[in-house]
């Protein structure tokens, strides 16, 4: 065929060159011959060329004939040559490129999420500056409620609302008929197959293992999943009660079963989330999660009930056991209307102490309990909480990165090949919202060392699960303490990366050293071998492009943006500044961006206390949910609120009457403050200050005139969201003096919604003379009060006589400060008896030489002589207690206050010189005789 070929191209060129012979000599003619020698020339020539175009025509024929018997084996080899060469080469390259785009994602992503993230290695630089409440220490009086139906909801008289308050007071409430009987049979028909079929990757750890199974659900794994889903989020009080908590379209963190058989012991008491990494003290740090609890049989006591300690909530300690241990119960009760029922949601803020009861009855049906947990939704870039630390979040690998509106529609939105998609954080529908995925939580999770992915589990990991199982040993990070799962995952990524790189390169080399044999073979006159080339570099030139646009996807994403800005989980407010004018410029933001006052003293940092009136500015936030009104649940808030209530309705009634009327009523709350707690605020930095009366004043005419529930007092927490988004959020370019001029605004509009009469601040707060009140006789002698007045006021008020003192003689139970061995030191100490009417016996919670928290050293005391409890304050006289030894004498060393923080520590200037931080239990007072 080749040779044909040469032929005919030599044919064709004789051909042309006739044509031009004769038709040059058709132009020029020969003078030196005659016409007959013309026509024979031109004969022969003509002949010459007829026998060219006959040879032409004879090899095309011939060369048609063989490609039209050759034109099928070259389809077929073209065939072979795709399959076995160009599609395994592309797919081999393409794997190498997704090897390293993991590589890359790993590298410039999830590595800076989990520096990010990491709150434990910088607890101590950021733990001081992100408290938006305090390290609240709670006794018995904590304990909010004593039984589960006190906050059991009736969809006939119950809103939404009544249940959102029943968690931020008590931290449970009860939905009822979450699922219906067929429902959940056939749910827990289902887990009790499963419980028999666990492997040991799917078994969740659980305290108290015995007779207990538990493990994550996927919704399409049987269709009474989806089915039980699909039947709880169409329940519209659940729907608002989460979205109120959580804002719209909450995530879904966890869709576990969990069951109980006789035999199973009492679990320890625990709350899910742990106090150093939740939004009880760090609430713009941390989320906040609630769990639903259905249980999918009715429920007795002898059954092991889940076991609730209601307000513990509000607790930062570390070790409740001995109160919930007296004081919580069982979700069950005994009598036919306290059976928890199939089918009801008993709903848990997962920082309330709880614990499994032990299942007491020797034969019986297992206890099976469907668990799905709830949290707000990622913000990259706007809202920095990432999530609590101490729960595992048990949730099946595929069924992360979903969400509430997901569990409408499960057995579509949740299945194969969606879910696995939406869990890496990969693809959702266009109108979907994301959830927490997989990468970003377990990234969460390795930088605080937590549950599931500390250094124990990673090693445990690494010699028994059956994906590692998969993958060869040499492939393999390095396992070490010191560099953990990061070290771990990103050594094995590059393996990988240099393993694709490699094989790709010899298989490139081997294929391009063969097609070039075959080449040299035929003399290169075939060209395979840059044909090839080209085709490989089309092919990877079409990866590389896909590559590309992956890439400009994912930097495009908020979460991308979030890492490159540097704002994932970064702290929510401005950290003190440091160096040798630290003192300076942070009296100087205080003054400026809270006082609007650059010469305005700073007000003394105190600890504290449950009965005070917290009037906070750090959770003034629009990513919150209704945390953005967690203070108003706080125990002194609450009392405030209460009065404040009944107040503010007189208050507008008497506006038609001579301002005496109202200014009495403004007495009587300021009266109703300085005899049930302090009003405190947050500085620029979290701290607790001590509010002087003209600004009690102010805030008390500014909340007379707004009332309570009211669109002015929606209207005025909206600008406070905005300026404490001004003072706190991130910085846009301008000046410090567009900051002030924003806040000096924003401070204009509450004073046109809410008014005060406070034109500037008194030299001098005098107390209210009550008893030249005409309140006195018109409001505070309950015998003078009408009886509508007189049964409102009960029902919005405990223990708290209006208009008259709360001041009244001791008795046993009180806690008062009293004379430590007349050494001028107070130390706080409760009554436990009282002989006559000013003498006792009280009982420090020291005694000789340790520190006891259950009692300690007793004392005959004269109680007039004690002081009110109070918490220390900035520029306070106090002796801190030291023993040197547990058997040596208790000494005192004196200083003076200088601050106090949130976390209940000061730092103490002792005379003797030096300053130290001294934790709240070692302080007592002094007083000035």
């Amino acid at each position: 065929m080749a040779e044909n070929r040469r032929k005919l191209k030599d044919f064709n060129l004789l051909r042309h060159h006739l044509s031009h012979t004769n038709a040059t000599r058709a132009t020029k003619g020969d003078p030196k011959n005659g016409k007959s020698d013309n026509l024979s020339s031109t004969f022969a020539a003509r002949v010459v060329q007829a026998r060219i175009k006959a040879e032409i025509f004879q090899l095309e024929s011939s060369d048609a004939s063989n490609s039209s018997h050759k034109s099928a084996p070259c389809t077929l080899v073209t065939a072979i040559r795709v399959a076995l060469l160009d599609i395994p080469m592309t797919l081999l390259f393409s794997l190498l490129m997704v090897s390293i785009l993991i590589q890359q994602y790993y590298n410039y992503y999830v590595l800076p999420t989990i520096d990010a993230a990491d709150w434990m290695s910088n607890d101590a630089e950021r733990l001081q500056h992100e408290f938006t409440y305090y390290a609240r220490e709670c006794d018995a009086s904590d304990v909010s409620t004593s039984s589960v139906q006190s906050v059991k909801l009736d969809p006939e008289i119950h809103t939404a609302q009544d249940a959102v308050d029943n968690i931020m007071v008590h931290g449970l409430t009860v939905f009822p008929s979450l699922l219906d009987q067929s429902t959940a049979e056939e749910l827990r028909d289902y887990v009790m197959k499963r419980n028999q079929e666990l492997t040991k990757d799917e078994v969740i750890p659980i305290s108290a293992p015995d007779n207990r199974w538990s493990f994550g659900i996927h919704a399409n794994e049987h269709p009474s999943v989806a089915k039980a889903l699909e039947q709880l989020s169409s329940n519209q009080m659940l729907e608002e009660s989460l979205e109120k908590l959580l804002g719209a379209d909450p995530a879904v963190a966890e869709i576990t079963a969990i069951s109980v058989a006789s035999g199973a012991e009492d679990q320890g008491w625990h709350a899910d989330v742990k106090p150093l990494g939740n939004s009880l003290k760090y609430a713009q740090t941390f989320t906040h999660s609630y769990s639903v609890f259905i249980p999918l049989q009715d429920v007795t006591p002898d059954m092991g009930a889940t076991a609730v300690c209601p307000g513990t909530h509000f607790c930062a300690d570390e070790d409740l056991d001995e109160l919930c241990e007296m004081h919580g119960f069982q979700a069950a009760g005994h009598e036919p209307e306290e059976i928890w029922k199939m089918g009801d949601g008993l709903t848990m803020d997962q920082k309330m102490w709880h614990h499994g009861a032990a299942y007491t009855a020797k034969t019986g049906p297992h206890r099976v309990v469907f668990i799905i947990t709830f949290i707000s939704r990622p913000n990259y870039g706007i809202d920095r909480r990432q999530l609590s630390h101490g729960t595992y979040f048990h949730i099946h690998p595929h069924m992360y990165g979903h969400t509430f509106n997901d569990l409408k529609n499960a057995s579509v939105s949740m299945s194969w090949p969606f879910a696995p998609l939406r869990s890496l954080g990969l693809w959702k529908p266009p109108k979907a919202n994301w959830g927490w995925d997989w990468v970003t939580t377990s990234a969460m999770r390795i930088a605080n060392d937590q549950n599931g992915y500390q250094i124990r589990d990673m090693y445990e990991f690494v010699d028994d699960h059956s994906i590692v199982e998969m993958i060869p040993t040499w492939l393999q990070g390095s396992v070490t303490e010191d560099g953990g799962w990061q070290v771990y995952i990103k050594e094995t990524i590059d393996n990988f990366v240099f393993c694709g790189m490699l094989i790709y390169g010899v298989v490139l080399l081997l294929v391009t050293t063969m097609v070039l044999a075959l080449d040299a073979c035929e003399g290169f006159k075939q060209g395979r071998t840059w044909r090839i080339l080209l085709r490989f570099a089309l092919l990877n030139a079409a990866v590389l492009i896909l590559s590309h646009q992956a890439v400009v996807k994912v930097r495009s994403t908020p979460y991308a943006k979030s890492v490159d800005e540097r704002t994932m989980f970064a702290s929510p407010f401005v950290h003190k500044p440091e160096g040798p004018n630290a003192k300076l410029s942070e009296y100087a933001l205080n003054a400026r961006l809270m006082e609007f006052n650059a010469t305005a003293p700073p007000k003394p940092t105190t600890h504290p206390d449950k009965n005070d009136i917290l009037l906070g500015n750090r959770y003034d936030s629009k990513n919150i949910g209704h945390y953005t009104n967690f203070l108003d649940y706080h125990p002194g808030n609450r009392e405030w609120i209460k009065v404040l209530s009944l107040y503010s309705r007189f208050y507008k009634d008497y506006s038609g009457l001579p301002p005496v009327f109202q200014q009495q009523i403004k007495s009587a709350l300021k009266h109703h403050i300085g005899s049930n707690g302090r009003m405190l605020t947050q500085n620029y930095f979290g701290e607790w200050t001590i509010m002087n009366q003209y600004d009690v004043q102010k805030t008390v005419d500014r909340r007379l005139a707004m009332g309570v529930d009211t669109l002015s007092s929606t209207l005025y927490k909206s600008i406070a969201i905005e300026a404490a988004d001004a003072r706190h959020g991130p910085q846009q370019s301008g000046t410090l003096v567009m900051l002030l001029k924003t806040l000096d605004n924003l401070e204009r509009w509450k004073e046109i919604i809410a008014p005060s009469s406070t034109a500037a601040p008194p030299t001098q707060f005098k107390k209210p003379n009550m008893s030249q009140s005409l309140l006195r006789t018109s409001l505070s002698t309950k015998n003078n009060i009408p009886n509508t007045f007189r049964k409102c006021l009960k029902e919005t008020t405990n223990e708290l006589h209006v208009g008259e003192s709360t001041d009244s003689d001791a008795k046993v139970g009180d806690l008062v400060l009293v004379n430590y061995r007349g050494s001028g030191n107070y130390l706080p100490a409760r009554i436990i008896y009282i002989e006559f009417k000013n003498y006792g016996v009280v009982e420090f919670n020291i005694g000789e030489g340790q520190f006891l928290h259950g009692g300690g050293e007793r004392s005959d005391t004269y109680l007039k002589k004690s002081k009110p409890l109070t918490s220390v304050k900035g520029g306070d006289l106090v002796a801190i207690t030291d023993s040197k030894c547990d058997l040596c004498p208790i000494e005192f060393e004196l200083g003076s206050v200088i601050k106090c923080y949130p976390d209940m520590f000061c730092d103490i200037h002792f005379d003797s010189g030096g300053v130290e931080g001294v934790h709240k239990d070692a302080i007592s007072l002094r007083f000035e005789n």
